[in-house]
């Protein structure tokens, strides 16, 4: 019986993890940006407002498989929908420096890309 649950729990665990191939991206504080084949789970990252008057500029591309994608302030809901093949807005924000936004997207055999940035208010 102990032997049962020790397999269980491994595959389990194995079928909960994240894999990508050709994850080609970086990400720093203030933009998180990444080109990827067959991501399969789900990746996090945390952005943080540089200034008081700036704009929250984003772009989802899926190209294959199955892609949502998801941005949270600390008190509303940004985005959080399913992409189809390219989803992008620019959101301008005021008095928000500091916030943290949270960023997800979720894949099943996805391919794409991912772009999510903070820009001044004259670019």
């Amino acid at each position: 019986m102990k032997r049962f649950l020790v397999y269980a729990t491994i595959a389990l665990l194995l079928n909960s993890c994240t894999s990508t191939k050709n994850w080609q991206g970086s990400s720093t504080p203030e933009r998180t940006q990444a080109e990827f084949k067959e991501l399969n789970g789900t990746q996090n990252f945390t952005l943080r407002v540089p200034d008081n008057d700036t704009y929250l500029a984003y772009q989802f591309k899926e190209t294959g498989g199955e892609l949502e994608a998801s941005i949270q302030s600390p008190s509303s809901v940004i985005l959080n929908k399913k992409i189809d093949s390219l989803e992008e807005k620019r959101i301008h924000l005021v008095n928000q420096k500091g916030a943290e936004y949270k960023v997800t997207i979720k894949g099943k055999q996805a391919s794409g890309a991912v772009d999510v940035r903070f820009v001044d208010t004259d670019k």
